[in-house]
């Protein structure tokens, strides 16, 4: 038995893993925000203030953060990521397992594997939760010499289940879709169930790898995913249009380079891999 706390359980990534852990004979402790106290295996606080809680237990196997302050700043982000860091110091942890993003990414990097380098704060235009990403790996990769315990790094795609729309699909009347994107572009897509059976295994993994990635290596493009999930009549938004005319105007400083990211994310053509995630962790991810 391991005992586990998860930070963000209440995520939509986070929703039921609890269960999947427990079934596999773990013991289980969750953090929520709210008025400091505990009612059951739920722990409240604030997490800027994690390791002042005195409701947690003296010491846990491993922790999972799913946590991302959406609605605080980069520096709050960091400031919790600090303060989870003394956590796991403080209460002996082995492992820590950080759900990071594929958004930590250079968007015009050709290849990414587990291995390719994530951008850095003083190179990304990325901003709001890309930033945020940026921000909290770089920090975590700098002290991960220093830590008295394990540092796995989650890269997941985007994270889909039941009824969750698929965010670069808008759904038009008469059947018609418009991608975000254009035939080229990719956005890797991980199941959530696929996530929670993966966190098993690196529960139960004596030693890990450094980096994960949770997506399939099938290099799914936008336009392809929604012919097969969505059918119908699929429209795509040109480049030169979408990207290619913002990439001027933000040149010639009539718009912000953080809001460009934003176009240039719609055009991404990196070849994804993920084969040595699923080589280390015997599990085959699907995006479908």
């Amino acid at each position: 038995m391991v005992r586990i706390l998860i930070f963000g359980s209440r995520s939509f990534v986070g929703y039921g893993l609890a269960a999947t852990l427990e079934r596999n004979g773990h013991q289980v402790n969750l953090f929520s925000r709210g008025r400091e106290g505990k009612e059951d295996d739920v722990i409240y606080g604030d997490y800027l203030h994690v390791g002042e809680n005195p409701y947690f237990s003296a010491e846990y196997d491993a922790v999972i953060n799913l946590a991302i302050l959406k609605d605080q700043s980069t520096e709050d982000n960091l400031q919790y990521i600090h303060s989870l860091v003394d956590f796991c110091k403080s209460h002996k942890v082995q492992k820590l397992i950080h759900f990071s993003s594929i958004m930590v990414y250079d968007y015009q990097a050709a290849v990414v594997d587990e291995n390719t380098p994530a951008e850095t704060q003083s190179v990304t235009r990325k901003r709001g939760y890309g930033e945020i990403k940026v921000a909290v790996d770089e920090y975590l990769l700098a002290v991960r010499d220093s830590l008295p315990f394990e540092l796995v790094l989650v890269r997941p795609g985007y994270v889909l289940a039941d009824n969750r729309p698929c965010p670069f699909i808008m759904n038009l009347p008469s059947g018609i879709h418009v991608i975000k994107g254009d035939k080229r572009s990719k956005q890797p897509i991980v199941r959530r169930e696929d996530i929670h059976r993966a966190l098993l295994a690196i529960i139960n993994k004596e030693q890990n790898e450094p980096v994960y990635h949770f997506f399939p290596s099938d290099g799914m493009t936008k336009y392809r995913y929604a012919k097969q999930t969505a059918g119908g009549m699929i429209l795509t938004m040109p480049k030169w249009l979408f990207e290619r005319i913002p990439y001027v105007l933000a040149k010639l400083h009539l718009i912000s380079w953080a809001l460009y990211s934003r176009f240039e994310g719609m055009y991404i053509y990196t070849e994804f891999h993920s084969e040595q995630t699923e080589r280390a962790l015997n599990i085959h991810f699907t995006s479908i």
